[in-house]
């Protein structure tokens, strides 16, 4: 390649890989890469190797000087022995003759890989070890895909595969700033659907209908999953294509496929989700990512038309968006009581006693008592930043992308402070990686613990990773020199998985508690705040919300809250008992909503169905409350039923010339009255929060009261 370098620094040719190549310093040009280049032995992590790419055929060198240069910059290693293994299989396939692409960006990881296997067997006689297969697919993983992207003069979405860590032109929103993800249009085997797929996607991204994490995560599953079921079960795909009046029809058939839990698979690691039910949500986004593919091509003929060409898409009318639309089933409505993602005091009592076992050392032991109670000795996992991360979901209850992605320096302080620090409350501010909503708010108010717990991995970074400025507080442990990559998501939910298949984590129902789940957290911290008292708007900030309508999806409406939120009032009789109320007595927890029920001394506790006719007779009722809250009005009423009781007793004795009898029918009742807020008030004085029911009944009825129906009244007539 040395004496090539005059014609190779000729610019302007077809192959725009020359452009790139004149670009490149002169150290990374070859034919031999390393020497004068800085820092070499840190940037390939082999040593003083170079790589040799001499005697190979044009552009082949181009291309592997690039994409190496293009490693070093990415924060990555250079793949110095995948990359002379690969320059060694060409150039003994060129002296024996063997066929092979003739560029890199011609050639995909299964092309090498075949090459690779058909080198040890012609030298070696065997099949090459694991370890070179790893090495030479690492080229071809993320380099490749960015010599792809570099040498595209279309635009971006023309391309098989997307990643924008390959590909800075695909279009990220603010929140979104390095997206480390990717998905494959290629996936989509019928060639007319993945065209349409990658130009109605494209666009949508590049016009801000669309986010990165939408497309990438969801709506290319979604057409990859229409692309199965044509494949699998259309004689004709086209036919989806065909008559709009057959489109109902079709959409009913993929609804039924795609709800079959094993037709959703597709990778091998899914296989656990085999048997778990799929939503009606999940089916519906599928539906809706088809119905939208068709839409978008009908309502833009003409592009269509460019890009497309006039088959098959041309026959695609709004009848088959609207065929496929109406096969959108109704969501079924929550239930009213829904805890089912809540994790109670009983889990959350277990979890920190067993997170130290994922910051101990593989070569460490720990003994752990399970969910089930039995004690195992388990090895480390030797990834503290997981131990970290989970603990901060369940003491801030964020995403689990919030934690993953947010930036190293995320604490600052509050100015305007006015609660003291010392006495534990909150005492700084927390910025997390808001990812999803665009106007919501991205940070909130945190107290010592989570700030301890910030700060303890802020000090891990610097001791792991000297001599970079790390651009994210949780970091990707390998390949990532420059400290710009974010602990992958992967890897996080695999750790989870592992680690709670060995502590088996239960709920105070035995129930498994999945900590990979992670969003389950934020459930229970919301929920949590809510039945404190926040009030919604100071809830919805918190959560990092735009509707109060949302924040309220994520409280559990425990029966259990509901029950103790009512009984915490104690309330007493009028003799000084406790009331107790029973897990079913559900009519007295409606009190709380109905206004007549409430009294200017008390409540009453009548079932909501009922009526009183007794007037002014509370506090000889049974089922009158009454507590603490309303001393006030109970000691006014006293003083004024002893003055009643005094001015009636006189006015008896001058009119009638003798006193009131004590059997007297009124003075029966005001006595019974005086006596009832006597005993209340000294219970209540005697005992504060406790209370009274029913002042001069006695002990309510706890069994069945008879009751005698008339079954005749309704067909009588009034005389």
């Amino acid at each position: 390649m040395a004496g090539d370098q005059r014609r190779l620094h000729a610019i302007g040719g077809e192959d725009p890989i020359w452009r790139l190549w004149s670009q490149l310093p002169e150290p990374w040009k070859g034919p031999v890469i390393g020497d004068g280049i800085e820092d070499w032995d840190r940037i390939t992590e082999n040593g003083d190797r170079r790589i040799d790419l001499r005697g190979l055929p044009d552009p082949i060198p181009a291309e592997l000087a690039w994409m190496s240069h293009w490693q070093a910059l990415d924060g990555t290693r250079s793949s110095v022995l995948g990359t002379n293994q690969l320059a060694n299989i060409l150039r003994r396939a060129i002296r024996q003759g063997h066929p092979f692409p003739p560029s890199i960006r011609a050639m995909d990881g299964e092309t090498a890989v075949a090459l690779q296997r058909w080198f040890y067997a012609t030298r070696w006689g065997r099949l090459p070890p694991h370890g070179s297969v790893a090495r030479l697919r690492v080229i071809f993983r993320f380099s490749r895909l960015a010599l792809l992207a570099r040498c595209s003069d279309g635009p971006w979405w023309a391309l098989d595969e997307w990643h924008p860590r390959c590909d800075p032109r695909i279009p990220l929103s603010e929140h979104e700033p390095q997206a480390h993800y990717g998905c494959s249009p290629s996936k989509i085997g019928l060639p007319w659907l993945r065209e349409a797929a990658k130009w109605s996607l494209g666009t949508q991204l590049e016009a801000g209908v669309l986010r990165w994490s939408t497309v990438s995560q969801e709506r290319m599953r979604c057409l990859v999953r229409l692309d199965r079921w044509l494949t699998e079960t259309s004689a004709d795909p086209l036919d989806v294509l065909a008559d709009p009046a057959l489109a109902v029809q079709q959409a009913a058939a993929f609804r039924r496929w795609d709800a079959e839990p094993a037709n959703r698979l597709t990778r091998r690691s899914e296989q656990r989700f085999a048997t778990r039910p799929v939503s009606v949500r999940q089916v519906n986004d599928d539906l809706r990512a088809v119905a939208e593919l068709f839409a978008f091509v009908a309502a833009n003929p003409v592009e269509a038309h460019q890009i497309l060409g006039p088959h098959p898409w041309s026959k695609v009318t709004d009848a088959h968006a609207a065929g496929w639309f109406r096969q959108v089933a109704r969501v079924p409505g929550r239930r009213e009581l829904n805890d089912e993602h809540y994790v109670d005091d009983h889990a959350l009592a277990q979890i920190p006693a067993a997170l130290p076992l994922l910051g101990l050392g593989r070569d460490e032991q720990m003994t752990i008592t399970r969910g089930d109670g039995q004690q195992v000795s388990a090895r480390g996992f030797d990834d503290p930043q997981a131990m970290r991360m989970i603990l901060l979901q369940i003491l801030t209850g964020r995403r689990a992308s919030e934690i993953r992605t947010c930036l190293f320096d995320c604490l600052s302080a509050v100015p305007d402070k006015t609660i003291d620090a010392t006495e534990g409350e909150a005492i700084a501010r927390f910025h997390y990686a808001q990812s999803k909503i665009d106007i919501a708010p991205d940070n909130i108010l945190v107290d010592r613990e989570v700030v301890a717990v910030i700060e303890e991995q802020q000090q891990w970074i610097r001791e792991r990773f000297p001599g970079i400025t790390p651009r994210h507080l949780f970091m990707q442990r390998t390949g990532n020199r420059q400290g710009d990559k974010p602990y992958p998501s992967g890897t996080y939910a695999w750790m989870l998985r592992e680690f709670s298949s060995i502590v088996k984590i239960t709920d105070s129902k035995g129930k498994p508690v999945g900590l990979s789940h992670t969003h389950r957290f934020r459930h229970t911290k919301l929920t949590r705040l809510a039945e404190l008292g926040l009030p919604v708007h100071v809830l919805m900030r918190y959560a990092g919300h735009a509707t109060p309508s949302m924040s309220m999806h994520y409280i559990a409406a425990r029966q259990e809250h509901a029950e103790q939120a009512f009984l915490a009032t104690a309330k007493l009789r009028a003799d000084g008992t406790r009331v107790l109320f029973s897990r079913e007595d559900h009519d007295s927890l409606h009190l709380f909503e109905r206004a007549d029920r409430f009294l200017p001394h008390g409540w009453c506790l009548l079932p909501p169905l009922q009526t009183c006719d007794k007037g002014n007779a509370c506090l000889t009722c049974s089922v009158f409350v009454t507590d603490a809250s309303h001393q006030p009005a109970l000691e006014r009423q006293l003083t004024e039923t002893e003055s009643l009781i005094d001015r009636a007793t006189t006015a008896f004795q001058e009119r009638h010339g003798r006193s009131m009898p004590e059997e007297n029918v009124w003075l029966l009742q005001r006595r019974a009255e005086h006596a009832a807020l006597a005993r209340l008030l000294e219970t209540i004085r005697d005992k504060p929060g406790r209370a009274v029911q029913g002042a001069g009944c006695g002990t309510a009825p706890t069994g069945p009261v008879s009751l005698t129906l008339d079954l005749d009244r309704h067909q009588r007539t009034r005389p």
